[in-house]
């Protein structure tokens, strides 16, 4: 095998083939061990590259060599195998010299074998990539840390056979070694005294128990920016040299260009959550600050650190400019010290809503056994919290039905006051409502598939209904749309009734397909949606709304793509993005993917799931588990929501997409203008934007960043969006003149629009209309041509598409130039140019019973 190795950012251990150059691990450096029934060879038939692969099988035997480790440095380990029959596990071992002697498992990963025509799955909720068009699996191994002196590590690769004849084909094994990335410091010191300090941290950065305050001191009052309809979020920590009690913070109204009082700012207390089992190398292992609670005034310990938590939200007509404030600390009855704070108001405005599709779970039923008040009181503060986080959720009630033979009877009131609810308080535009729902074990559609005890198929293909099913649930399912329809509530309706299913299964395919059009059917204005590995060809007509896992995303890009051509909306979702042991930004640059790779939202869990029942309070877990977002009040007697940080940050980074949107927006406004000059700033904003984000990360292992985490720098990439969006903005407005002025001032023309600068023939206004460049007599444009149907006579032309063009383009025919009179009946249709500052303009008239026909277009002008 073979050893290529890279000292640099990156050192790359691939033990591949034979044939490869430089060998640095020989053949005979690999040894297979024997522990049962097993036997190893160097396969040379059908290797995925070069000569040679590691052949096993049998019931218990392995391979394994040693290669060289870079110490503390992030090692990331994958290989791929190809196994005709899936009998068995396939195990990796990744072990370490003893201080002692012998060796020291620091990497275990059992999995169990994936047939090489077994395409991806979803195992224990994760999705498993399947094998390749060459029937290779991929192997994550994960990662591992080498300590301080291990210089080198021992890999096993390992078959466990269900039987003697298990088989496994082992070949191309890649080790990377990364090196640790250095973030620069960003943490500034606001004050010192006699009591102690007051430092600020980058609110994308977490603060530990043990973080050391600064020795810099900031240059400036603590400076924060914000558009209209914004929050806004920043951290400040207080460090006592003695213990403090009562410690809080106090502010009065902004000072500024308009009115902004007090109550726009909130102070929360940030707490920690112990997480002591983690996941990746990234993650951190201890105290985690996450929790936001209300618990002020609080008391701080000598010396250690307590950070609070300010939350901005600004009206969305907000006057722009700057604001300033002043908070003060005090504790011990006395004042510890202030931190002047200067408000940048943008001169711009984001949506209340966002305009990606965003929806949270959040199971309810949880909720209110572990909250105070009444369960409408209660579910109406949850859903405030998530609209206020640019998130949507279903309604946390039931939609009742009984059947009596085959007539249903709703009980739909209640379902439908919370509906009412969160439109009429909340704007919801859009409702995720109950149709019927299937459990499953095996990801496949189950022979018992039923609703309400009602067997909804009549054979094994799923693809006849049992009338005793179909004939009430269409009464059901039609009543519960015309109820919606009557409540003027029937808003772009969606259903799920499956989750996750495998599409080897041709049968679950038929069984989705014939409930689907059942749906469709009874009510074609719902919209079907799934979570699934990839759009399956044969459905994506009837569910138009795909729930995609990132960790599928490359391998079945074609169906993602083929679904998108065909006008499906692609969401996708990440249960490793929203961790609290792992980094802020993780869960901040969430949306920033969401925007590089352009697809339309992104369905979560990530709500309240994990609080009880057979699920571990967060609290006291010691592990993050789903990395819920919101914690459960306590004490008890506390009314929550409880946000976390990641909540927060997750709003932020929807916001800062917000951005991303208008200065794409304004950019193509700019374009239409021909203004390439203005556009730029919104071109190098948006490129420094998506730089900073390179793929989705990996679910499985937990085990990369493929992101910046350098807090400052995402900071400054939003900032020049916002400054990109202003002067856009300021450009456009400016912008008063028509688009003729704007052609005549671009090439520099004298103000008679009757001239021929180029004297190709054309006049300038012309060519101005038709596309054309008034200095080149080669570039006249695209004028008007005449296209005859089988009864219809077409007639097109190029005009601006800038909003005030500053001339009317009069298109007319006539049957005789003589006596004819000339007419403008056409009907008319606008197409796509192939240049964003033009439009073709399609007018269409009936030709069938003329024998002749004159057109002519008109250029008229002030």
């Amino acid at each position: 095998m073979r050893t290529f190795l890279t000292v640099a950012l990156f050192l790359t251990v691939a033990l591949a083939s034979l044939a490869s150059q430089p060998a640095e691990i020989p053949p005979e450096q690999w040894s297979f061990y024997s522990w049962d029934s097993a036997t190893g060879w160097l396969e040379t038939n059908g290797v995925r590259s070069g000569q040679s692969a590691l052949g096993e099988k049998g019931l218990n035997g392995g391979w394994d060599t040693w290669i060289p480790a870079q110490p503390g440095w992030i090692h990331k380990i994958r290989f791929y195998y190809k196994s005709e029959e899936a009998a068995g596990k396939l195990i990796l071992y990744v072990r370490v010299p003893k201080s002692g002697g012998g060796l020291e498992t620091v990497v275990y990963k059992p999995l169990r074998m994936l047939r090489s025509d077994q395409p991806g799955e979803f195992i224990d909720g994760v999705y498993v990539g399947g094998a390749d068009e060459n029937g290779w699996v991929e192997f994550d191994g994960g990662t591992f840390i080498p300590d301080v002196g291990v210089t080198n590590v021992n890999l096993l690769i390992k078959i466990r056979g269900d039987a003697v004849d298990s088989m496994v084909v082992v070949d191309d094994v890649f080790v990377e070694a990364e090196e640790p990335r250095v973030v620069p410091d960003s943490a500034e010191l606001l004050f010192t005294n006699s009591y102690g300090r007051i430092w600020e941290e980058h609110v994308n950065r977490k603060v530990l128990p043990e973080s050391l305050p600064p020795a810099t001191f900031a240059t400036n009052a603590l400076q924060i920016s914000a558009a209209g309809g914004e929050y806004e979020s920043f951290q400040l920590v207080a460090t006592p040299l003695l213990g403090w009690t009562n410690a809080t913070w106090t502010w009065s109204n902004f000072t500024g260009p308009a009115n902004l009082t007090s109550t726009a700012l909130r102070c929360r207390k940030v707490e920690y959550m112990a997480i002591n089992e983690t996941e990746g190398p990234y993650a951190h292992a201890g105290l985690n600050p996450d929790p936001l609670t209300e618990q002020l005034p609080c008391s701080i310990s000598a010396r250690s650190n307590q950070t609070f938590w300010f939350t901005l939200e600004l009206p969305e007509n907000q006057t722009p400019g700057i604001y300033s404030n002043e908070l003060v600390l005090t504790a011990n009855s006395v004042e510890i010290g202030r931190v002047p704070v200067q408000l940048t108001v943008r001169s711009f405005s984001l949506p209340s809503s966002s305009s990606l599709e965003v929806r949270s779970n959040c199971r309810q039923s949880l909720l209110l056994s572990r909250e105070p008040g009444a369960d409408d009181d209660v579910l109406h503060r949850y859903y405030r919290n998530f609209f206020a986080h640019r998130s949507a959720c279903a309604a946390g009630v039931s939609l009742g039905v009984q059947l009596n033979g085959n007539s249903a009877t709703l009980d739909a009131d209640r379902y439908i006051e919370h509906l009412h609810f969160l439109k009429d308080e909340l704007n919801a535009d859009r409702f995720y409502i109950p149709s019927l729902w299937i459990p499953h074990e095996n990801h496949q559609m189950p022979a018992s598939a039923s609703w309400e005890g009602r067997t909804i198929f009549t054979d094994s293909t799923f693809t006849n209904l049992n009338p005793d099913f179909e004939i009430p649930f269409r009464d059901y399912m039609g009543q519960w749309c015309q109820r919606l329809k009557n409540e003027n509530i029937f808003l772009r309706p969606v259903v799920k009734f499956i989750d996750e299913p495998k599409f080897d299964d041709s049968a679950t395919i038929a069984g989705i397909r014939t409930i689907a059009e059942l749906l469709l059917d009874i009510e074609p204005g719902l919209t079907i949606r799934t979570a699934a590995s990839y759009p399956h060809p044969e459905l994506t007509d009837v569910i138009r709304l795909w729930n995609i896992h990132t960790d599928a995303w490359n391998m079945y890009i074609a169906y993602i793509n083929a679904a998108q051509d065909k006008g499906c909306h692609i969401a996708v979702y990440n249960n490793a993005v929203n961790l609290p042991e792992h980094r802020f930004l993780r869960t901040r640059l969430w949306p920033w993917l969401l925007w590089k790779y352009g697809v339309d939202g992104t369905l979560s869990w990530w709500g309240t799931v994990c609080w009880c029942n057979d699920l571990s309070d967060p609290w006291t877990a010691g592990e993050s588990s789903s990395g819920i977002l919101l914690y459960p009040p306590r004490p008890e007697d506390v009314a929550g929501p409880i946000d976390s940080i990641r909540w927060e940050l997750f709003r932020e980074g929807l916001e800062d997409y917000e951005y991303m949107r208008l200065a794409k927006d304004l950019v193509e406004q700019l374009q239409i203008r021909n203004r390439p000059a203005a556009a730029q700033p919104g071109l190098d904003a948006l490129a420094e934007a998506v730089a900073l984000v390179e793929a989705w990360p990996n679910v499985k292992a937990q085990n990369d960043e493929p992101y910046s985490i350098d807090p400052a720098a995402v900071g400054r990439a939003r900032n020049n969006l916002a400054l990109a969006i202003e002067s856009m903005s300021t450009e456009l407005n400016r912008l008063a003149t028509t688009g003729w002025e704007d052609f005549r001032t671009d090439y520099m023309l004298s103000t008679n629009a009757l001239a021929d600068n180029d004297s190709d023939g054309v006049k300038n206004i012309d060519e101005y209309v038709f596309g054309g460049n008034p200095t080149n007599p080669a570039l006249t444009g695209t004028g008007p041509t005449v296209q005859p149907g089988s009864n219809t006579i077409s007639f097109l032309n190029w005009q601006p598409a800038h909003p005030t063009p500053g001339i009317n383009c009069q298109a007319e025919w006539t049957t005789n130039l003589l006596i004819g009179s000339w007419m403008n009946n056409f009907i008319t249709m606008t197409n796509d140019s192939g240049n964003p500052a033009y439009q073709e303009i399609v007018r269409q008239i009936s030709g069938a019973t003329e024998s002749q026909l004159f057109f002519r277009l008109r250029n008229i002008f002030p």
